[in-house]
Order: C-alpha cells, then sequence, then structure tokens
C-alpha cells in the first residue's frame, strides 16, 4: 500500500442514521484486504447504511448544472427573438463558463470559511437566485448578469459535491459513487436538448430556467440531513486576489474566442495562461487554498494526475467545438444529427465508466492509460480523414473517444483522491472540476485560433470548413498523446511509492 494512501477503517455510528456520515480512522489495512473490500462494492451500497440520501443529493446537485449546460443551447434562439441582442448570442454560454470555473474554484475557500452543509446550501440557493432572473430577465443584459450568478452558484454546487465524495463515502465507494456522478452527465446531455426544446416549442423559454427553482429548494431543504462539519477554527483569510486573477485568466480565455484577429487571440490566450499561473503560485502561499500543493508539478503523482485530467478536458473541448460544424458542411447532415453525433462522446463516456467502475489495483491503472490511447485512436482516425470519412464512422471514432474518457476519468480521480497529499484529500477532490473547467476553456479558445489561422471564415466554405476541421483535430489530437505519456508516468509513480506495512 502507497504511503499517502490507506484504505482506512469504517466506523459505523450505532444510530440508525449516522449524525456525521462515515467517519475514517487513520489505521491502514493490507491491500489485499483492501482490493477485495473495493471489488466487493455493490451499485446498491451507496445507497445502503444512510448514505442514500447524499448519494442522491450530490447527483442533483451534480445534475442541476449538468442540465442546464444542455438546455440553454436549445433555448436561446428563442430567447434573441424575444429580447433582441444576436450580437450576443455567445454570451450568455460564455458568462456562464467563466462564473462556473470562478465558482468551482471558490469551491474549497467557502467549505473552509462556511462548512460544507452551510457553504451547499447557499451555492444552491444562488444558483436559484440566478435561475429565477435569468426567468425574469426583461432585456438580455439583465440576462446575462443572471446568467453569471447562476454559473457562480453552481460551480460552487459542483466543487462541493466533488469535496463531499471523498468526506462522506469511504474509498471502496468512491467509484461507484463517481460513476453514478457520470451517468447523470450522461442522462443530462439526453433530456436536456428534449427538454430546451420542449420550452422553446411551446414559446415560453423561461419556464426552462423556471423549472429549476422548486428543485433547488426542495434540495437546500435536504441540506440539512448533511453532517455538520464547523468551518475551521483558525482565523483564515478568503483568497480574493487569486480568484480575481483567475477570473481576469478566464475572462481573457472566453473573450480568445469572441475575437478575430489572431494575434489578438494568441495575446490574450498567453494573458490568460499568465494569470492562472500566477493564480496557483499564490494559491500556495495561501491559508485558504484552492488547490491542492503543486497541482500542476510534473514531478509529483498529483500533478501528473491534474495534467491528465486537463488534456483529457481539451480533447473533448476540441470535438465539441468544431465537429458538429464539420458534419453539417463536409457530411450535409441536418442540426440535431450533429448534436446527437456529439452526444454520442458523452453517452459512450458514462456506458464505459459504469461498465469499468468494478475494476481495481493494476487493472485500473492499465484503464487510465488504455482510456487515453482509445482517445489518440479517435481523434487521431477523424483527424486523418474528416472529409473523408463516412458519417457513420465519424460517429463510430467518437464513440471510441467517449469511451477512452470513461475508462480512463472513473479510476484517475478516484486514484487522485486516494493518493492526495496527507490532509489535502478534500482540496484535491474539489479542485478537480477547476482543473477540468481550464482544459475545457483552453481547449476551445485554443481550437479557435487554429481554425482562424487555418483561414475559417464566416462563409463556411467548404474547403475552408474541411481545412479547418482537419488542422483543429489534427493538432488536437497531440492533447490525448501527451495525456497518454502522463497516464503512463503517473501509474509508474504509484506503483514506485513504498508499501506501508499492513496493520493488525
Amino acid at each position: 500500500m502507497s504511503r499517502t494512501h490507506g484504505i482506512h477503517r469504517l466506523k459505523v455510528a450505532e444510530q440508525r442514521r449516522p449524525s456525521a456520515g462515515w467517519e475514517f480512522g487513520l489505521k491502514p489495512q493490507s491491500t489485499s484486504s483492501g482490493v477485495a473490500a473495493a471489488e466487493g462494492a455493490r451499485w446498491v451500497d451507496p445507497f445502503k447504511h444512510g448514505l442514500a440520501l447524499y448519494t442522491i443529493m450530490l447527483n442533483v446537485g451534480i445534475g442541476l448544472h449538468a442540465l442546464d449546460v444542455f438546455i440553454i443551447s436549445t433555448v436561446m434562439p428563442r430567447v434573441v427573438r424575444d429580447l433582441g441582442g444576436a450580437e450576443y448570442y455567445t454570451w450568455a454560454t460564455m458568462l456562464y463558463m467563466v462564473a462556473s470555473i470562478i465558482g468551482t474554484a471558490a469551491g474549497n475557500p467557502v467549505r473552509q470559511k462556511l462548512g460544507s452543509r452551510t457553504g451547499y446550501a447557499l451555492a444552491a440557493v444562488v444558483f436559484a437566485a440566478g435561475s429565477a432572473a435569468c426567468a425574469l430577465a426583461p432585456s438580455m443584459a439583465l440576462l446575462l448578469v443572471a446568467r453569471a450568478i447562476q454559473g457562480l452558484g453552481g460551480g460552487v454546487m459542483i466543487a462541493l459535491s466533488m469535496s463531499l465524495i471523498s468526506e462522506l463515502f469511504p474509498p471502496h465507494l468512491r467509484k461507484r459513487v463517481l460513476a453514478l456522478v457520470s451517468a447523470t452527465w450522461g442522462v443530462a446531455s439526453l433530456l436536456g436538448p428534449g427538454i430546451g426544446g420542449m420550452f422553446a416549442s411551446a414559446g415560453w423559454w423561461r419556464g426552462a430556467f423556471w423549472i429549476n427553482v422548486p428543485i433547488v429548494l426542495l434540495f437546500v431543504l435536504a441540506c440539512v440531513r448533511l453532517p455538520r462539519k464547523k468551518p475551521s477554527d483558525t482565523l483564515i483569510s478568503f483568497p480574493y486576489l487569486q480568484l480575481a486573477l483567475l477570473t481576469a485568466g478566464v475572462a481573457a480565455v472566453a473573450m480568445a474566442s469572441q475575437v478575430v484577429h489572431l494575434w489578438a487571440q494568441i495575446g490574450l490566450l498567453a494573458a490568460a495562461a499568465l494569470a492562472v499561473a500566477l493564480t496557483i503560485r499564490l494559491d500556495q502561499t495561501s491559508d485558504n487554498r484552492m488547490f491542492p500543493s503543486q497541482p500542476l508539478s510534473l514531478s509529483r503523482p498529483i500533478g501528473t494526475a491534474n495534467w491528465v485530467m486537463t488534456l483529457s478536458s481539451v480533447t473533448h473541448s476540441v470535438i465539441g467545438a468544431y465537429l458538429p460544424l464539420a458534419m453539417q458542411i463536409l457530411h450535409g447532415v441536418s442540426d440535431q444529427a450533429a448534436g446527437y453525433a456529439v452526444t454520442a462522446l458523452a453517452l459512450s463516456w458514462t456506458i464505459a465508466s459504469m461498465m469499468t467502475s468494478h475494476i481495481h489495483g493494476p487493472a485500473a491503472m492499465r484503464s487510465i492509460v488504455i482510456g487515453q490511447a482509445l482517445c489518440l485512436v479517435g481523434l487521431g482516425g477523424m483527424a486523418l480523414a474528416i472529409a473523408d470519412l463516412p458519417f457513420s464512422v465519424i460517429v463510430a471514432l467518437n464513440v471510441v473517444v467517449g469511451a477512452g474518457l470513461g475508462s480512463s476519468n472513473l479510476h484517475l480521480v478516484e486514484a487522485s483522491m486516494r493518493h492526495a497529499p496527507p490532509g489535502e484529500q478534500t482540496t484535491t477532490a474539489g479542485a478537480i472540476p477547476t482543473i477540468r473547467s481550464l482544459g475545457i476553456a483552453f481547449g476551445a479558445a485554443g481550437a479557435g485560433v487554429i481554425a482562424n489561422k487555418a483561414g475559417l471564415t464566416d462563409a463556411l466554405a467548404y474547403a475552408d470548413v474541411a481545412r479547418a476541421s482537419q488542422w483543429v483535430l489534427s493538432i488536437g489530437a497531440l492533447a490525448p498523446l501527451f495525456a497518454m505519456l502522463c497516464a503512463i508516468r503517473f501509474v509508474r509513480m504509484i506503483a514506485a511509492q513504498p508499501r506501508a506495512v499492513p496493520a493488525d
């Protein structure tokens, strides 16, 4: 068993419902018994021993955010026809993304300041307030402000959900819980466009935002059942400077996707990278940190794992950014067909996560590497002949990418929680959504720079789209390649760690 790893001894309170969830001692078990316990975990186990409410709450919290992501793209055309502001069409998504990244980064500081229960409930209230403001917005300007509020609350909810998985569930159940979270995203990818389309077709786009409010209010009431974890007893400061820097960096990334001049895009991305780097550097000396120690150091297991997550996010953001356009222009499919072809990635990701969630030990480590190799095969195959491949083959390759992400991501996240530095398990878990979101933001903006350089214009000529798509996918294929190399390094680091002496 590794130095930082131990399957902790379970202490179940004698009360009918444990007042503080599962408690973990510090006495390690042997590796063989830990793996046996992990392999014995069943799908019903996250719903037993007083954990059912927590499992449902976590998935509802994540599901609200996920549904909103998929609904907004469907209702925005109706919003623009009603409120105007077509020039700000993409800003509703962009501002939500910026705010949600800041929210995920603020998750750990909020938990330290307010405690998990209060922080979770407050984040849900902010999300509900943003949803109601979107539904009531009389103008596009106010809708954009409301979307930012909504994104901020959603981001904190996502970060605290990941933290609570580390806090509330024993190690042998975490993969099952993470697989359920992945299933929630898959269901949202299926239901979101349909729900949004239903409200848009009825001419009542505001209903797509109103449906969040009663669900969130019930969610807040359920928060009182969470274990009461008091805020930190020590006097700690809120990381306003770090969050301000990160906000500037993420905003620069978002703006890079809006400008048309190549050098302006490159300059904004460079400024964004610098702002993120300064944020992480300042965070390491803070008493209320957003990230674990050395979060991007390739000499540390957690830093290496974070690079795999970042590059994995780049992989699917590149596909999401330009594959729908390529399929519509190059293969003549409808908007709906192109959208659901991209959704195939999310579904295969979910299925792969659930099918591999029972794997543990060396097999799980191999799955991390094999998953990234599948991503390379899928994305590389699309890059080689995006214009010549049949539509069905492109969808199949996209499914291969999704299967690779699902096979790798689940085990990588669980291993990151398990091998986090002592005392940083919750911080490591809470930072994962921020790491992923930054990868998505930089990946999408980078794809825009590449497409711009390749000559993509508003005319959307066949030759221009074919060339830009091939450039984006070809350069984008470097992401799974480097992710696979980082995954190999991560697995070797874990294997090289000294084993702990089994306790009696």
